[in-house]
Order: structure tokens, then sequence, then C-alpha cells
């Protein structure tokens, strides 16, 4: 599906970093000495990262491994959402990887009567299917009845966790402190025992960036409920990237 694990994440921040230092492709055994890794799981790692198309190789004694635009626009996507929890908290804070856990467009096969056993939401072209510990947001590519199966572009894959709930009056500054600290993407507003509002981690992040008041209450920006029953069932396990 694209993801990548943390070890291969490090070796992506590894090779990044050196190809700016060096202004030159680097070699494996370079990511492995900067990281103090062995340089066995760096080649492994690095064969994932070639066929996701975030790095690319240079052959010859000059050659080396250097990262693909997509690479460079992922994390530099990151590191502006990181600075915005900094500028929150006063430290450096690293962002959850379930924010960029999709780093690459796959595209995943699925027959039509396993898509229909799980919990799944479509409109157009747009899909969302829960699988397993993990939700699949993205495109449907192709869909056909005669051979019985759905063909999804891939746009993001989430590892879901119990969405935590806040009450009226909480500021964003201190639920961002609350989210991030239990690694959480989904938070719920409840007003008289029910769900009155949401909110994700990267929507709340995006608002500070863009000027908000981290001291405003989060009912003045969370989303409200959404009407449809299956977006509501991904809202209970936590996901709500809608």
């Amino acid at each position: 599906m694209g993801y990548l694990n943390r070890l291969q994440e490090r070796i992506l921040e590894g090779i990044i970093d050196l190809s700016k230092i060096y202004d030159r492709p680097v070699k494996s055994d370079e990511v492995a000495s900067y990281l103090g890794i062995h340089p066995g799981s760096v080649r492994n790692a690095i064969s994932a990262l070639k066929v996701l198309g975030l790095i690319e190789s240079r052959r010859g004694p000059y050659g080396g491994y250097t990262p693909t635009e997509k690479a460079l626009i992922v994390f530099t996507k990151r590191d502006y959402l990181s600075a915005a929890l900094m500028t929150l908290s006063g430290r450096p804070s690293r962002i959850s990887t379930t924010i960029t856990l999709c780093l690459t467009e796959r595209s995943l096969t699925m027959e039509l009567r396993n898509l229909w056993r799980r919990l799944y939401w479509r409109r157009g072209r747009r899909i969302i299917v829960k699988l397993g510990r993990y939700v699949v947001d993205g495109l449907v590519l192709e869909s056909d009845r005669v051979g019985r199966r759905v063909v999804i572009l891939v746009k993001r894959v989430v590892r879901v966790r119990k969405p935590i709930t806040c009450e009226k009056g909480v500021s964003v500054r201190n639920l961002l402190a609350l989210m991030t600290r239990r690694n959480v993407e989904c938070a719920l507003l409840v007003r008289s025992g029910r769900v009155d509002g949401y909110a994700s981690l990267y929507y709340l992040l995006k608002l500070i960036s863009s000027g908000l008041d981290p001291d405003t209450p989060v009912e003045h920006v969370f989303k409200p409920i959404p009407r449809s029953e299956r977006l509501l069932n991904f809202l209970k396990i936590g996901y709500c990237r809608f």
C-alpha cells in the first residue's frame, strides 16, 4: 500500500540530509555510518524506497542515491506542520507518522464481495475502506462488476486509533497537546452527552499555521457531524479526514 515503517523513514531522512550536505549522490555505507545502523538494513530499505519512487540511483564511481522530488515535498510538508506544533509547545515535536504514512500512490485491487463485507464509504470516485487496523483513502480507478473487482489508487493509509473526546471551552492549544501526546488523529466534541463535532489533527495544525489563535475554544473550529451513517462509523473508530 505504499507506507513506510520507522526504519525506512529514518533512512530516507538520512539520504535527504546527506545529499544536501555533500551536494551529490550518497552511498549506502555513508547512510549507514551517518545513522549508526547496519549497512545491510540500509540496502534492504533502499530497495523498497526505490520501488516507491522516493529515491533514484546512479551507477558508476560517482554514483549513489538521491531523493526524488516526491520525497522532498512530503518531508517539507511534514516539517512545516512540525514547526506549527513547536510554536505551541515551545519545544521540537515530531509529527505523528499517521499523517504521512502514505508517501506514494499505489493501486490496490479488491474483490467486490470483500469490499461489501467491510466498513467503506464512497462518493463519486472517492472511496474510504477499513482494512484491519488501517483505513485506506483513495480514488476508484476501475470498478468491474463483471470481473467482480475494484481497483483503488491509494492516496492515504492511516492506522486508526480510538478518538479522544473533549467538551466545550477546551482551547485548541490544549487539545493539540493531548492529541499529540496520545498519538491520535481524531477528536470529537461532546455536548450534553452526544457527539456534536469533530476535527482531525492535520486540520487543526493547518488552522494554526494559517494564523488561528491557539487559545480559541474548540467549538468555534470543529466541523459538524456528517449525516452519513457510514461516515459516523468511521468517526467512531478514529478516522475523520473527510
